[in-house]
């Protein structure tokens, strides 16, 4: 029993002793890749304490490299005023080493908190590393910057990891009140995880936007993106319309969020949710313009053209400019007109020349406003909602060889 006593000491003694050999050879070691791996292939022989012992090691090897490209900028920077050389510095290698001691100083911080023998948490790198290693916290912005179009996801890493470590244990105690760049760079780590289609995080990153004015807009349209891309039956539609319901009933100005749900329940066929909703909206606002867009399309959707060219003419009303609005009203004007020929040409009746004078009539007011559309669309963004009925209308009220005819048809191609 006594030699297995004295073997068991001896091994102990052993291990602790060669944990800390692997450290002092850490220590002396320049290149950070060395070291780390050595500190890897050795991990599963050493205790919490010599684990956060080497990792705060690693720590700093890896400060060193930011410190010393740091100084290389800061003297630039005065060079640059004294109209002195400037001296090349390492970017990769500053921003690699900036990376690598928030990693590993979160990696040491994990050990260093766990219960010693006694059971008691007695941290030794705690407070220092929080205190440096926030200091350069700034490098992540800047290294996500520079990698944008030459890696993106690297840039991708280097934003989210700016914005996850403001929530790390190491920074616990930080006051994080002054960090006037969180909620920004949380809208380009959202825009960055969505397109890595990382929807999860991309979620997580807009919220955070969201309490930043600026960007807020732009961060919502992500989160309606990433909770629409996540829709696959029906049941999830309905969850989706619940939850856009939340975020409109804080916020009813949102006009993204009110056109989001109305578009649900347009596609989930919900007339009366629909109606409920639109006409809420328009008790509060007799002339919002998202309304009253809204309800035009269900008149139309409906084939109730007059309705339809009523609630669009107070919509443009509204907004006089907006294209797609006025050609809208044209389009309705056009339907009109062809669903009155085909009623007076059912059961092969022939048109009469009295109705068709009123029929021409109707055209010439599609016409009139499908030209309107074309005149404001400079950029031919919105074509499509008005060359093909231009042409159409055209054809059938002035004839094949008009010349607004044959530049309409021109327009179609």
């Amino acid at each position: 029993m006594r030699k297995l006593t004295m073997l068991a000491i001896a091994v102990i003694c052993s291990a602790s002793a060669f944990s800390q050999d692997v450290f002092k050879q850490i220590s002396k070691i320049k290149d950070y890749n060395e070291a780390y791996n050595l500190l890897k292939s050795n991990l599963g022989n050493m205790s919490a304490e010599e684990k956060a012992q080497c990792y705060n090691a690693l720590v700093d090897l890896s400060l060193d490299k930011v410190m010393k490209e740091q100084g290389t900028i800061t003297e630039n920077q005065m060079a640059e005023q004294l109209k002195t050389q400037v001296t090349p510095y390492d970017t990769v290698g500053l921003y690699n080493a900036a990376m690598q001691a928030i990693e590993n100083g979160v990696a040491c911080d994990e050990f260093d908190m766990q219960p010693n023998e006694k059971g008691k948490i007695k941290p030794k790198f705690h407070k220092k590393n929080a205190e440096r290693l926030y200091a350069i916290r700034f490098h992540l912005i800047n290294a996500g910057i520079y990698y944008q179009g030459k890696d993106d996801d690297l840039s991708y890493k280097n934003l989210a990891t700016y914005v996850e470590s403001a929530e790390y244990p190491l920074f616990k105690e930080i006051d994080k009140s002054g960090d006037a760049n969180l909620t920004q760079i949380a809208y380009y780590a959202a825009r960055s995880a969505y397109f890595a289609k990382d929807f999860a995080k991309a979620e997580k990153y807009a919220d955070i936007a969201l309490n930043d004015t600026a960007v807020a807009k732009d961060a919502m349209q992500i989160k309606l993106a990433v909770m629409q891309s996540q829709l696959k039956n029906h049941a999830d539609s309905l969850n989706y319309v619940t939850k856009l319901k939340d975020i409109y009933a804080k916020d009813e100005s949102n006009e993204a969020v009110f056109s989001m749900i109305c578009s649900m329940l347009l596609s989930l066929d919900d007339k009366a949710g629909l109606d409920a909703l639109v006409q809420d909206k328009l008790a509060k606002n007799p002339n919002d313009f998202t309304a009253l867009t809204v309800v035009g399309q269900v008149y139309m959707n409906d084939h109730k053209w007059d309705e339809a060219i009523e609630t669009l003419t107070k919509a443009v009303n509204v907004q006089p400019d907006n294209i797609a609005i006025i050609a809208s009203i044209g389009n309705c004007y056009m339907y009109k007109a062809q669903e009155a020929v085909e009623r007076a040409t059912a059961n092969n009746k022939s048109l009469t020349p009295d109705a068709e004078k009123v029929i021409i009539d109707v055209y010439m007011q599609a016409i009139n406003y499908l030209e309107k559309a074309k005149n404001l669309d400079k950029t031919m963004e919105f074509k499509s909602y008005w060359a093909y009925s231009l042409y159409t209308c055209c054809y059938r009220a002035l004839g094949a060889d008009d010349p607004k005819t044959k530049e309409a048809e021109l327009l179609t191609k």
